[in-house]
Order: C-alpha cells, then sequence, then structure tokens
C-alpha cells in the first residue's frame, strides 16, 4: 500500500476528540496530502514520539496518534521503554509506524527495518497490541483494534515514497 493509503484508513478511525501528531519524514507529505493536521509536530526525526507523550498526559479523553516513519522509530526506540514503565500514563497512545525500509530523506539507502519490524520490537517490549498491516484492509481492521485501552502500535507496511 502507498503510505497516502495507509494514513486515509487512520483518517477513518480518528474521532473529533483525537490528536495526531506526525512525525518530520516523507510520510510529513503524504500526512498533508490526506489531510492530517500535524498537531504539535516536531522538526526533529523521530522526535515525534516524544512529543506525542506529552500529548498523552495533556488530554483526557480520546486517542493520540503518533505518525513516525521506520527511521525515525529506530533513532527514538528508547521512547518505547518509557511507555512500557508507565503504562497506565500512556493508555492513549498508538503510534504509526509508516514502514518503507528506506532512509527516504537521504536518498533510499535501507534502514533497520529491512531486519527488524517495529511491531516486533514494541511486543517485546510489552506494547499489546502492536501489529502489522499490509494492505489498506489490514489497516483499517488493525487501528479499529487498537482503539482499547493501553498503549498501542501499528505498523503500517508501504511501498518507498518519491516524493524527492
Amino acid at each position: 500500500m502507498r503510505p497516502e493509503e495507509a494514513l486515509l484508513a487512520l483518517r477513518e478511525v480518528l474521532e473529533e476528540r483525537d490528536r495526531v501528531i506526525v512525525d518530520l519524514g516523507d510520510h510529513t507529505i503524504a500526512a498533508a496530502k490526506v489531510g492530517l493536521d500535524p498537531d504539535g509536530g516536531t522538526g526533529a526525526l523521530g522526535g515525534s514520539m516524544s512529543v506525542a507523550l506529552g500529548h498523552c498526559l495533556r488530554i483526557d479523553d480520546g486517542r493520540v496518534y503518533c505518525i513516525v516513519g521506520d527511521g525515525g522509530f529506530f533513532m527514538h526506540l528508547h521512547t518505547l521503554a518509557t511507555v512500557t514503565q508507565n503504562l497506565n500514563r500512556f493508555e492513549n497512545l498508538t503510534v504509526v509506524v509508516i514502514t518503507d525500509e528506506v532512509w527516504g530523506m537521504t536518498g533510499g539507502q535501507e534502514n533497520p527495518a529491512v531486519h527488524t519490524s517495529p511491531a516486533e520490537i514494541a511486543r517485546s517490549m510489552g506494547f499489546d497490541p502492536a501489529e502489522t498491516a499490509e494492505s489498506v484492509e489490514e489497516a483499517l481492521e488493525v487501528l479499529k483494534r487498537c482503539r482499547k485501552e493501553g498503549p498501542s502500535l501499528v505498523e503500517m507496511r508501504c511501498r518507498p515514497i518519491t516524493y524527492l
């Protein structure tokens, strides 16, 4: 699936009270193309994961969706440890990882997702659910399941973005 298709699936499950935090990367363009407002996003690759934690603490209802590319995810992987050490404080978090296995902003070199799945890492750290979607239909199903209480992670396996 294309990143835009994955993010359109996310738009379908969003409720008015939800927040969307968009990280820096090629997927930022995809998010803008489908009309997702980067509420409180960040200029540091992967930094949106920490920004999303602040939003989780700030809102009383709704979910916080953090859209991050696989490159940014691996750069700020330590944020997942913070979440799993404080599960009750981040029950309203869903991390959406756009996985295309390349460093898109710097020319398309392979990144760690070629060998390691972000969903597998999240499961090993205590995220439940942490699921992978490879089609728009799977993405919708997984996103609906991940609205339950507790932090979750959805890995959207997408074709590389070719904006640059």
